[in-house]
């Protein structure tokens, strides 16, 4: 049985507080995310590898998309541990007049 099953076999029977789960599933989530960034960075590290017969352009460039999946891993593990995975858009109110 997987971790989420657990969890929700747990809230359901009644066995978990839903402030425990939450906690649960937090932290499932930051370890998830964990997980991702690694896997991204190592991933970055193998394709983006400087080889020695690059030309200075192609060094360039490789590094900087090595710096832009670094980037992208920086802000899975940033979007995963606070719980927002974007921004609240700001609402309009629409039934105002001009």
């Amino acid at each position: 049985m997987s971790a989420y099953s657990r969890i929700y076999q747990g809230l359901v029977a009644g066995g978990m507080r839903p402030d425990a789960v939450a906690a649960l599933l937090a932290e499932l989530r930051r370890e998830t995310g964990a997980e991702l960034s690694a896997g991204l960075r190592a991933h970055a590290k193998e394709i983006h590898q400087e080889q020695p017969n690059d030309s200075r352009a192609l060094a360039r460039k490789r590094k900087a998309k090595f710096g832009a999946m670094q980037r992208a891993a920086d802000w899975l593990t940033a979007a995963t541990s606070n719980g927002r995975l974007t921004t609240t858009p700001h609402q309009r109110n629409n039934r105002s007049t001009p």
